[in-house]
């Protein structure tokens, strides 16, 4: 009794040193997150880094099968991601960028609307990723399509030997035939 009352004490030390003294998630972890509005539920598996995971994570469904597999960095998509069907068939595979980091903090000017006033307020950034490169896509069959994007936006789309148009052109630039150059 008493061995099965120091396995179960030591067990529960052992989890709480994965949180820092500011009760930050370092370390491995594992997640189970329930099914909620039709929405199957499903676990997760990777590594926190300062409550923010890092590193590769693996998304399981609730049977055991692997579903995906994506790289972050401080808490968002940025890396090498692949995805898979249920049958165990790759779906997707690319990289993600990320173009906002989890907590990064912005000043902005709000204007007081009755009074004209102008305050400074900080405003909190979500972590935010987007494709970028070259992404293969499979159907369930094998065959691949490769697109290609430029921080979110699709470029380029060929599936086999055949190019396929990615966005029909905007009115300005169906009159003079060709597309202008935009300045990001």
């Amino acid at each position: 009794m008493l061995i099965a009352f120091l396995c179960v004490v030591l067990s529960a030390v052992a989890q709480d040193k994965r949180l820092t003294s500011t009760a930050r998630k370092n370390g491995p972890w594992v997640e189970q997150v329930p099914s909620i509005r039709g929405e199957p539920g499903y676990s997760w598996e990777g590594v926190y880094k300062n409550d923010r995971k890092e590193g590769v994570w693996k998304k399981y469904t609730v049977n055991g099968d692997l579903l995906a597999e994506e790289t972050f960095k401080n808490g968002v998509l940025d890396g090498m991601c692949k995805y898979f069907y249920p049958n165990g068939k790759i779906s997707a595979t690319g990289m993600m960028l990320a173009i906002d980091i989890e907590g990064q903090k912005d000043t902005v000017i709000v204007i007081d609307p009755v009074t004209n006033e102008e305050t400074f307020t900080e405003v909190v950034r979500k972590g935010n990723s987007v494709r970028h490169g070259e992404w293969r896509v499979y159907d369930e069959d094998g065959n691949m399509m490769r697109e290609t994007y430029d921080r979110g936006e699709l470029t380029n789309s060929v599936m086999g030997n055949q190019r396929r148009a990615t966005q029909a052109p905007l009115p300005h630039e169906q009159q003079s035939g060709a597309r202008k150059k935009r300045n990001d």
